[in-house]
């Protein structure tokens, strides 16, 4: 008798288990939608942005999306926080940002919210390239540059989506994406 007293106790708490995690998924996926994601789109919190999803290295280029970001009002803006490390000196470089970080050799990146100079290079243009955020998503984009801005050795022509792992290459430099990150909500 215990026996099956302690069998249905059990098949009803992995029941409930179940229950509980198809409707917190529901409602991760239903709050991914409405601030502007796809159906696939995942709304996370401080977590990597590359999951265990199989990675997309070619044909990965894709136009931001260009309407305003649906956010219910009262809400404060998230922010982004990306690493960087210089594959050939070790340097690492990490950003705090809503919306812009620029790579040049310039000394003043007073037009971008951060700014990564690349003194070192003199391939590097003054206002290289940018890292923009736009939905859930960044973007490197070429800022008009001489020499062209790389990224996984595919020249970069328009906005293209960055992921971990990818290498972003301006002049000689090439930085390695080691995290990118992005702020609960």
């Amino acid at each position: 008798m215990w026996y099956w007293i302690v069998m249905f106790v059990l098949a009803a708490g992995s029941i409930a288990m179940l229950a509980v995690s198809f409707i917190s998924i529901k409602k991760r996926n239903d709050r991914a939608v409405y601030a502007g994601g796809g159906r696939n789109s995942r709304a996370y919190d401080d977590e990597e942005d590359d999951y265990d999803a199989p990675r997309r290295r070619r044909g990965r280029k894709e136009a931001y999306p260009q309407e305003r970001e649906v956010r219910p009002r009262g809400k404060k803006r998230r922010q982004w926080k990306i690493v960087l490390e210089d594959i050939d000196s070790w340097d690492k470089y990490t950003f705090t940002f809503y919306d812009t970080v620029g790579i040049g050799r310039g000394k003043d990146g007073s037009m971008y919210e951060k700014y990564l100079p690349v003194t070192g290079d003199g391939r590097v243009s003054k206002v290289h390239c940018v890292i923009i955020h736009r939905g859930d998503k960044l973007y490197l984009k070429d800022e008009g540059s001489r020499n062209g801005t790389y990224l996984n050795g595919e020249r970069v022509d328009g906005p293209m989506v960055i992921q971990r792992d990818d290498i972003i290459g301006v002049g000689e430099t090439r930085l390695e994406v080691q995290r990118i990150l992005r702020e609960s909500e």
